[in-house]
């Protein structure tokens, strides 16, 4: 099994967006963080297409990470077994190596690692994708904006940075989708809150 060196730095944060593909937020998104000079993360879902790819791109070139989310986003399909599990990542990360030209290190489970569907196989999961190379990242900061009617802005910082001075290493959890504009409005406040508490910024890679 691969070993990797695990960098512990005082006080860095690395905002993530779980993506949902086909939306103006990505766009809004990318564009703030370039504002605000902040490296995130995307693990994204998809199927592919002329702007979903275009996107991916773009994230990659102003030098954000590219992780995976899954292909499918369906947690039946996605926990049926040990298997499908491989055969959704598999297809998501030939999409992106060969769409958009980089290999994905990094993903993220639906629904977390440990979910009410994956509870038989995830140990499993975990072993085989780091077998192949993989590396999985849950989160301990959540926006919580992942509901059918979003919380207000001002709940989302809340939620983030009420939390965030009990932790030196914060991996935070929002969300790239078509009903969730208030992250995107939350977005340049809760980069200036967590510069406030004294974090410094960077991407998820395999480290």
């Amino acid at each position: 099994l691969p070993i990797y060196r695990v960098d512990r730095k005082d006080n860095l944060a690395s905002i993530s967006f779980d993506a949902a593909w086909g939306n103006e937020d990505t766009q809004q998104i990318i564009d703030i963080l370039a504002k605000y000079d902040v490296k995130a993360t995307f693990f994204v879902v998809t199927k592919g297409g002329e702007t979903a790819v275009s996107r991916m791109k773009r994230i990659v070139a102003e030098g954000h990470a590219l992780g995976m989310h899954s292909y499918t986003h369906d947690f039946h399909t996605i926990y049926d077994s040990v298997e499908a599990f491989l055969e959704d990542y598999y297809q998501l990360f030939t999409l992106i190596r060969d769409e958009v030209g980089v290999v994905p290190t990094v993903f993220r489970f639906r629904g977390g690692s440990l979910n009410g569907y994956d509870r038989g196989v995830y140990q499993e999961i975990i072993a085989e994708m780091l077998r192949r190379g993989f590396v999985y990242y849950d989160w301990n900061l959540s926006a919580e904006d992942a509901l059918s009617v979003p919380p207000p802005k001002e709940q989302i910082l809340r939620n983030i940075l009420d939390r965030s001075g009990r932790v030196t290493r914060g991996i935070v959890l929002m969300h790239d989708s078509n009903h969730c504009t208030t992250t995107v409005e939350a977005l340049p406040e809760l980069i200036d809150g967590l510069r406030e508490q004294g974090f410094a910024f960077d991407s998820i890679d395999r480290s």
